[in-house]
């Protein structure tokens, strides 16, 4: 199931409209990881769309296009590599942005399929660095003085 992080109750909702900010395609088959990506991303100004397999985010790509892909490499049904080979040969995808999010120790990865990689425990300062290069947060609101 295709989940956006939201700011309601129970913390995630299913994907609706967009809002005027960007987003972000989380593709994680663990929520907890993914839970806590999608709270960075938002506490960032960014919308997180959580996936759990690359089928489901092929899907939301055909709806939006988001500013970054983070792609765990290791997810059932379509895993990363399979997801990002597909991405790469669609001309309409293939100039956003991918990282891998994955703790193999395989370096060769990135240069194998032409990604940034972010090593799981993934450093939140990292991720932070790459929002700000591909991303353009929501504009803050101003509030009236009192």
């Amino acid at each position: 199931m295709v989940l956006e992080r939201s700011s309601s109750p129970q913390g995630r909702s299913l994907s609706g409209a967009a809002p005027a900010r960007s987003s972000v395609l989380v593709l994680e088959d663990d929520r907890d990881v993914a839970q806590t990506i999608g709270e960075l991303i938002e506490d960032q100004g960014y919308r997180a769309i959580c996936v759990d397999n690359g089928r489901e985010a092929l899907a939301v790509l055909e709806k939006e296009r988001p500013c970054l892909m983070l792609v765990d490499v290791f997810m059932p049904i379509m895993n990363g590599i399979e997801f990002l080979r597909v991405v790469k040969a669609r001309a309409s995808l293939a100039d956003i942005p991918r990282v891998i999010m994955t703790a193999a120790n395989d370096h060769m990865i990135g240069v194998k399929e032409d990604v940034s990689v972010l090593y799981k425990p993934v450093d939140f300062d990292a991720l932070k660095r790459m929002l700000e290069k591909y991303c353009t947060p929501a504009p803050k609101t101003q509030r009236p003085p009192r």
